[in-house]
């Protein structure tokens, strides 16, 4: 009888693992709410700017491109609000990787690949994320950090609020809101020197 008992327990203790992970199956955790864009832009106001079209910031995030191309880049975080766009910055992507730089790139509808430095590590956002709707680029080294961060304005999908800056402050907290995305990675915002 004993055996019998043992095989009830067990089962029992089956059903409850089971109906315990059953009903946690649909809870999904909370999305991230933190504005990359917000976050820079509430540490300098005045780099923030009034609304552009997307077109038109195309030159000021080339110059951050440029910037972030340079020698002296550890890190590299890029925001992408369309696979087109991480599609156009791949060959300065992967330039940053031969540079010695580690290069995430996260945005809707792209592959997860975080296993292989050697290359840019892509991660989707989910859909409810706060930055499927910014477009950013974050560079940093031990001698400069440099930002171009943008937010899609509810008024049109073409309309971004803007900034450029360099203050050390405002692309720490950018890049802290990029990299609580992806702790897994374990990556920080490399130190100044002095």
């Amino acid at each position: 009888m004993p055996d019998q008992l043992d095989l009830d327990a067990g089962q029992r203790l089956r059903a409850a693992v089971q109906a315990l992970k059953s009903s946690l199956a649909p809870v999904r955790a909370a999305a991230p709410v933190s504005s990359v864009f917000g976050r820079a832009a509430a540490a300098v106001r005045a780099d923030a700017h009034p609304p552009a079209h997307g077109a038109a910031l195309a030159n000021r995030f080339r110059h951050v491109e440029t910037t972030a191309l340079l020698p002296g880049t550890t890190l590299a975080l890029l925001v992408a609000p369309t696979p087109e766009v991480a599609d156009d910055l791949a060959a300065s992507c992967r330039q940053l990787v031969a540079g010695g730089a580690v290069v995430v790139v996260l945005g809707p509808h792209l592959p997860r690949a975080v296993s292989d430095r050697s290359r840019p590590l892509t991660v989707p956002l989910r859909a409810d994320d706060a930055l499927s709707h910014e477009w950013g680029l974050i560079a940093c080294g031990p001698a400069r950090r440099v930002a171009f961060l943008a937010r899609r304005e509810p008024a049109g999908p073409e309309s971004w609020q803007w900034l450029t800056t360099r203050d050390t402050v405002a692309v720490q907290r950018a890049a802290t809101a990029i990299l609580e995305r992806v702790p897994f990675l374990r990556l920080r915002v490399p130190l100044l020197s002095d």
